[in-house]
């Protein structure tokens, strides 16, 4: 991937640059590390290996055929797991307030005959089921904008505990293509099957997650820190309920007064719901995985 190895360049560069620099002073002397709290700024680069689960499902009211769930990893074939570059941190503005900030990309495709019926899905416009047999091509693109605010209530010499609001900004595309072998799905229709060549189903959307919560970092002496946050979002409007899960754990070390590696576990959760009259549908989107990073304080 061309981002993910652009960003592992600039985390190797910008890793030797700052133990360059910052191998000038005594990185032994505890009162040259900047203090628990007294950083304006951190900021992570490092590499995300998060596992995936992606199931969506589509019923059509008064269909004979029962709706069923499609996964997108034991389905279509995508990836269950990837690794990819991860950029992150915060900006201290003021002694209690911070705003968070991240990005990292996740890209998937695969191509495979498909190993059992799944559906209804959406084909050319038209509402069929997927049979066995199908060559399918798929891709799935999805980037991650974090944005968070967080004001600390609890401080002290060693700990913060802080309100968080944040958003997860997902810009997510899928498409599905190649020799697709159909069956109709309407009761009037007998359920005969045709195969496209070259037919197509994709969309494209961005969604906002949304997720308040609770940060906490810890300092257990003057170079290991523990942080933590957990988040969560739930809302019903009309006939749409959607819930997000937003959590991570880490743990740094500060190898230096400006430089210091870190490893964590993140997870970000996205279910959503959909019923009326003539039609339901539900996507549960799951990700999550370690994170080995460098971090650099100013």
């Amino acid at each position: 991937m061309k981002f993910a190895n652009k960003v592992r360049n600039i985390f190797v560069f910008a890793a030797a640059f700052a133990i360059v620099i910052s191998a000038e002073s005594s990185a032994n002397a505890a009162d040259e590390m900047i203090g628990f709290g007294k950083e304006k700024f951190q900021i992570n680069l490092g590499y995300y290996r998060p596992n995936f689960s992606t199931v969506v499902s589509e019923g059509i009211k008064g269909s004979p055929l029962p709706p069923g769930d499609i996964s997108g990893e034991d389905d279509l074939g995508l990836e269950s797991n990837l690794g990819v570059a991860r950029f992150d941190g915060y900006w201290r503005f003021a002694e209690r307030h911070r705003l968070y900030f991240g990005y990292y990309q996740l890209d998937r495709d695969a191509e495979r005959i498909l190993p059992q019926d799944v559906g209804p899905i959406d084909i050319d416009g038209e509402n069929v089921y997927l049979v066995s047999g199908s060559n399918i091509i798929s891709k799935s693109k999805m980037q991650v904008y974090i944005l968070g605010y967080g004001y600390t209530f609890l401080q002290s010499e060693t700990m913060e505990l802080a309100g968080k609001v944040g958003l997860n900004v997902a810009q997510l595309g899928t498409k599905l293509s190649g020799t697709l072998i159909v069956s109709p799905i309407s009761p009037s229709t007998p359920a005969e099957q045709t195969t496209k060549t070259g037919a197509t189903s994709g969309s494209e959307v961005t969604a906002p997650l949304p997720a308040f919560g609770f940060a906490g970092d810890w300092a257990i002496d003057e170079r290991w820190r523990m942080k933590g946050n957990l988040g969560a979002f739930q809302i019903k409007i009309n006939n749409v309920k959607a819930t997000v899960v937003d959590a991570g754990v880490a743990a740094e070390y500060r190898l230096l007064r400006n430089f210091g590696v870190g490893a964590g576990y993140s997870l970000l959760n996205a279910k959503a719901e959909y019923d009326k009259d003539n039609a339901s549908a539900s996507m549960n989107w799951r990700t999550g995985g370690w994170q080995l990073y460098g971090s650099w304080f100013f």
